[in-house]
C-alpha cells in the first residue's frame, strides 16, 4: 500500500507509431473543455480552479486546478492478513514461487516463506507493519498504513489535452490521473521483491504492499489511493484466476462508466465489455453519456493487473499533484 506520493515518474517513451490523427486536441473555447466541475463528487470536492500552469514539455497552458478531500470512501480493505489463516487482501507478487497478483491467504504467505523471506511467526501470526512502531530489519512484513482524513488532494490537469510527441509510459508508482471522487489513480504498486529500494533493507527481507480487492490502498501519508480502476475490478480478478474475495466497496459497471480523467486531460472509462478497437495506450475516440459528440478517453482493461492505461497519449502538468 505504499505510494512515493511527490516522487513522480514522467518517462516518455516512443512506440515508433505516429499518434493517432483522430485524438481532437481542443480548441481554446470553452464550450470544448472535456473537465467540467459537475463531473466530480461534490462531498469530496473542495474548490474548483482555473490557473496558468507549466506543462511537462515547458510550455505553459490553461489548467484546472481541483482539490479534494482525502479518503471520500468508507468501509475500504481488507489489506494484510494477522494470521496464516485469514484471507485478505491483494498484493503484486514478483517472487520465484507462483508470482502475480495474488490474495493475502495461506498459499500465498507459504510461497513467500519458500522463498526465504521470514513472514510468518511460529504461533502462526503475520508480521504487519503499520506505521507506528520499530520493525525487525531481520524479519519480512505485509505493510498497511492507516488512513489520514484531514488532508487534501491537490491536482493540476490541462483544460485542453495536447498531444505529446510520444507515449509516456506509466512507470511502476507513477500518478496516472484522479477519480470523479477526487481519489489519485496510480500505476502499478510497488512489488514484493523489485519494489522501490525504500522498502526493503537487505536482501533476506521484503516488505510488501497490500490493495484491497477493489485495488486500492492508503500511502504511509495517509491518503487512500488506487491501482485499479475499480467498477471492473472483479472481472479483473477473475482473469487471473483469483476468486477467494471480490470487490464489494464499488458497484460494478454492466455498461459505460465515466471513471474520472488521466493527468493530461483525457477521460479514463470502465466498459462492461472491453471494446477490440483500443489503440496502444487503451484508448479510443467515441461517444459516451458525457461526451455524445465524442472524444478520445482510455478505456479500463478488464483482464490485466493494474488495468489503468499503459501509457498516455497528452502532455501533463509539471507537480500534477500534491497532498497537503
Amino acid at each position: 500500500m505504499i505510494l512515493l506520493t511527490g516522487i513522480l515518474f514522467f518517462q516518455a517513451c516512443s512506440n515508433g507509431d505516429d499518434i493517432d490523427d483522430d485524438i481532437d486536441e481542443g480548441t481554446d473555447d470553452e464550450t470544448t473543455y472535456l473537465i467540467s466541475e459537475s463531473l466530480f463528487n461534490s462531498t469530496s470536492l473542495v474548490s474548483f480552479e482555473t490557473i496558468t500552469s507549466t506543462l511537462e514539455d515547458g510550455t505553459s497552458a490553461e489548467c484546472f486546478q481541483l482539490t479534494f478531500s482525502s479518503n471520500p470512501l468508507e468501509n475500504v480493505g481488507p489489506f494484510c492478513p494477522t494470521t496464516l489463516d485469514d484471507v485478505a487482501g491483494l498484493g503484486f507478487y514478483d517472487g520465484a514461487t507462483n508470482s502475480g497478483l495474488r490474495v493475502w491467504s495461506e498459499d500465498l504467505l507459504n510461497d513467500i516463506e519458500a522463498d526465504g523471506y521470514d513472514m510468518v511467526n511460529d504461533d502462526g501470526t503475520v508480521n504487519v507493519d503499520y506505521f507506528n512502531s520499530t520493525t525487525d530489519s531481520n524479519l519480512s512484513y505485509c505493510l498497511e498504513a492507516s488512513a489520514d482524513d484531514n488532508l487534501q488532494m491537490v491536482f493540476i490537469i490541462p483544460a485542453v489535452p495536447k498531444l505529446a510527441s510520444s507515449n509516456n509510459v506509466i512507470e511502476e508508482v507513477e500518478i496516472v490521473g484522479v477519480s470523479l471522487d477526487g481519489i489519485p489513480t496510480n500505476g502499478e504498486p510497488p512489488s514484493a521483491i523489485n519494489g522501490p529500494v525504500q522498502f526493503t533493507s537487505n536482501s533476506d527481507q521484503i516488505n510488501f504492499p497490500s490493495i484491497d480487492p477493489c485495488g486500492g490502498h492508503h500511502d504511509p501519508a495517509g491518503y487512500y489511493h488506487w491501482h485499479l480502476v475499480p467498477q471492473v475490478a472483479n472481472q479483473v480478478l477473475v482473469e487471473n484466476g483469483i476468486t477467494e474475495v471480490s470487490c464489494t466497496n464499488i458497484t460494478q459497471t454492466d455498461d459505460v462508466e465515466l471513471f474520472g480523467f488521466a493527468k493530461d486531460g483525457y477521460p479514463i472509462y470502465a466498459y462492461a465489455t472491453e471494446p477490440d478497437d483500443l489503440d496502444d495506450c487503451g484508448g479510443r475516440t467515441a461517444a459516451t453519456t458525457e461526451f455524445p459528440d465524442g472524444t478520445y478517453h482510455y478505456v479500463a482493461s478488464t483482464t490485466t493487473a493494474p488495468n489503468v492505461p499503459a501509457c498516455l497519449k497528452g502532455v501533463s502538468a509539471r507537480n500534477t499533484f500534491q497532498y497537503q
